[in-house]
C-alpha cells in the first residue's frame, strides 16, 4: 500500500512500489537542475519499504533515472539531486543534501545537514557527521565515519565494521 500526503507534488515520471510512504510538501521528480539539461528528464524510481518524511525533494534524473533503493529513510528537508542514486537501507536525516550523480552506499547514514558533492560514491555502511562537507578529495571507504568541514576520518562505524570481521 502507498500513502502519499495531498500536499506531495509527484510529477508523472515517477515510479512508486508498493509499501511507500511520502509526507507532506514532498516535491519528487521535478526536472533536473543542471543547466540546459532541463528537459531531459528520466525520472525517479522508489524502491519498496522507502519513507520520506515531509519537504524532501527528489530531482529527476537526466541521463537515467534517480533511484531510492528499499527500506531508505529520507527525513524532512533532505534532497537528491538528478541521477544520483541510493541503494537500500540509506538514512538522509534532516537537511541532508545530495549532489547530482552521486552514489550512496547501502546502509550509509547522511547526518543532520551533511552535504554530499556531485559525483561521489560514498560506500557501503558508512556514517557521514552532522554538518559535514564531503568533498571530491575526501578519502572514503566501506564502514567508516567522517566528520567535519571538509570531512575527515574519525573512527570506524562499530555497527557496521565489526559484522565485516
Amino acid at each position: 500500500m502507498k500513502i502519499i500526503h495531498e500536499t506531495a507534488i509527484i510529477y508523472p515520471n515517477v515510479t512508486i512500489e508498493d509499501n511507500v510512504y511520502i509526507g507532506p510538501y514532498c516535491i519528487i521528480g521535478a526536472p533536473p537542475e543542471w543547466k540546459g539539461r532541463e528537459k531531459d528528464s528520466q525520472g525517479v524510481y522508489i524502491a519498496e519499504g522507502t519513507r520520506i518524511t515531509g519537504l524532501v525533494t527528489i530531482d529527476s534524473g537526466a541521463n537515467g533515472v534517480t533511484y531510492i533503493g528499499r527500506d531508505c529513510y529520507l527525513m524532512k528537508g533532505s534532497h537528491v539531486g538528478h541521477d544520483a542514486i541510493l541503494k537500500n537501507g540509506v538514512t538522509l536525516s534532516c537537511g541532508a543534501k545530495i549532489g547530482g550523480h552521486s552514489v550512496i552506499g547501502e546502509n550509509t547514514n547522511i547526518g543532520l545537514n551533511a552535504t554530499i558533492h556531485q559525483k561521489l560514491n560514498i560506500p557501503e555502511g558508512c556514517m557521514i557527521g552532522m554538518g559535514a562537507v564531503v568533498t571530491k578529495k575526501t578519502e572514503l571507504s566501506r564502514n567508516c565515519k567522517y566528520a567535519g568541514v571538509p570531512a575527515k576520518f574519525i573512527g570506524f562505524n562499530d555497527r557496521n565494521h565489526l559484522s565485516q570481521l
